[in-house]
């Protein structure tokens, strides 16, 4: 667009536009290469399809066998502790194996490291007092820090619930500029049916409301 193009522009073009781009939210890519990606056991017994940084075949929570998950990754993690992959996914086996107080210092490990799939399960751990003590607060910040990352799950949660009100004891913001920059990214992410309706009537809702929202 030309400075001249510009000048000719109604002022609440111009207002309007402005007020698009500050509240755009900057969204990158998690660089997972950071860490290793080599395979090891423990992918292979404990790697989620939902996890974008997974690098092994998916294994369900009804076909992980949990005691070797867990040895596996115990394994792994000796010879690289800091791996984030790692350490969600020895979380995901204690988790998925009843034993939710061993498997939180790995998951805690991982959101360290801003891993996207640990800031989105640790955030609904918080959301719904599951294994961890109930904090609506932690969640919102757990999950926007996931949506920056693109995760799919905290693009379109984050938005849903603040809109219905769940983070209305927290002393936070979430600009409809910003929700609905996340909303595009996770529809662009996903050709899923289902998800794309929930998209859309999320974004609809979003058309009729104001920035102030329910908070």
């Amino acid at each position: 667009m030309t400075i001249k193009t510009l000048l000719t522009l109604p002022i609440a073009v111009l207002l309007l536009a402005s007020i698009t781009f500050a509240d755009a939210a900057e969204l990158k890519d998690y660089d997972f290469t950071q860490y290793s990606q080599k395979i090891t056991r423990c992918d292979r017994y404990a790697s989620h399809g939902r996890d974008p940084g997974h690098v092994a075949p998916p294994v369900s929570q009804k076909n992980m066998k949990k005691k070797k998950a867990i040895a596996a990754c115990l394994r792994a993690l000796k010879k690289d502790p800091e791996n984030p992959r790692l350490n969600y996914q020895l979380g995901r086996a204690y988790g998925y194996s009843g034993q939710g107080e061993k498997a939180m210092p790995y998951r805690l490990k991982a959101v360290e490291a801003d891993y996207p799939q640990s800031l989105f399960v640790i955030g609904y751990l918080y959301l719904s007092g599951r294994t961890i003590e109930k904090d609506a607060c932690k969640t919102f910040e757990l999950w926007q820090r996931g949506a920056t990352y693109k995760r799919l799950a905290a693009l379109i949660a984050l938005p849903r619930h603040y809109m219905r009100g769940d983070f209305q004891e927290c002393d936070v913001t979430l600009s409809k500029g910003d929700m609905l920059a996340y909303l595009e990214q996770a529809k662009s992410q996903s050709s899923d049916y289902y998800v794309g309706m929930l998209i859309e009537d999320l974004m609809l809702d979003l058309d009729t409301s104001t920035d102030s929202n329910s908070q």
